[in-house]
């Protein structure tokens, strides 16, 4: 960063702070191909909300030109939480990718672009977590929640009206430097409720799989240098059915030590044991 310490000490900072019918793939590639951009409004969000938000997230992981590597502008990061808080505006929702594998292990197909159906239970919880209890006693059994929905859309007005009051514009047209003042004033509780969501959130979106919308052309990945999920899939059917070596070839000096330090391979109890086979209420046999 240009105007502020840099993205490695923010994310080392960070993280001392502790840091349905099924969604067809064509389907969830338009979604993202048709991520809103500037001055346009978002599924949830509206156009000036989705653009301060913009602003926050590429305060958090800052891009070019101020730091070499893609940040969260480039990542698609206030796109993909946009996504979250209106996640029931789909029919499915964008809560659960399928699997087990994507495609970046050489699969003809996406698994985790098969979103799955939320039962009652997971949807409750959902719209909890995302929409708040709005007073509803079947939402409130734990008492009153606000959702994300609320601390979204408080919290960057709230932003807004802080920027205005200290530099005279609005959060996304103030200066790196006035934008970094504001988002670390410890002292604004209500402020501080919504960083620590907005915090959260964009790691998610900047490194999790781009399924959701996020970390798009694998920016975070790439960033982080992680391949991403494409690890061997695993052993073929004719891999698990062809004979393997025999016992023999193991060698008998292992069968030897895995007998002596394994004694119930060889029907023998293990010493560990008498001690509580000794025991009232404990079988002897």
């Amino acid at each position: 960063m240009a105007d502020g310490f840099g993205r490695r000490s923010f994310l080392r900072a960070a993280g001392a702070l502790g840091l349905l019918a099924l969604v067809p793939p064509r389907r969830l590639q338009a979604l993202v191909a048709s991520a809103p951009g500037p001055a346009e409004s978002g599924r949830f969000l509206d156009a000036h909300e989705l653009d301060t938000l913009r602003a926050v997230t590429a305060r958090f992981i800052p891009g070019p030109p101020d730091d070499p590597d893609p940040g969260a502008l480039e990542a698609g990061v206030a796109e993909a939480i946009d996504l979250l808080l209106g996640a029931f505006t789909l029919d499915p929702p964008l809560i659960h990718a399928g699997g087990p594998f994507s495609d970046r292990a050489g699969a003809t197909h996406d698994d985790f672009a098969d979103f799955v159906p939320l039962d009652a239970h997971a949807e409750l919880g959902w719209r909890i977590r995302l929409e708040g209890s709005q007073g509803l006693p079947e939402r409130e059994f734990a008492g009153p929640v606000t959702g994300l929905q609320e601390i979204y859309r408080t919290g960057l007005a709230h932003l807004d009206e802080r920027s205005q009051q200290g530099f005279g514009v609005d959060f996304k047209d103030a200066p790196g430097p006035a934008q970094d003042l504001l988002l670390s004033d410890q002292t604004d509780a209500d402020l501080q409720t919504f960083i620590g969501a907005a915090l959260a959130n964009t790691f998610e979106a900047m490194y999790g799989p781009p399924e959701y919308g996020g970390n798009r052309n694998l920016a975070g990945w790439g960033y982080t240098r992680w391949d991403g999920d494409v690890q061997p899939r695993g052993y073929s059917n004719a891999e698990v059915s062809t004979p393997g070596p025999d016992a023999g070839s193991l060698g008998g000096a292992l069968l030897d030590d895995l007998q002596r330090f394994l004694p119930g391979l060889t029907g023998r109890r293990a010493p560990r044991q008498q001690f509580w086979l000794g025991r009232s209420g404990m079988p002897r046999s």
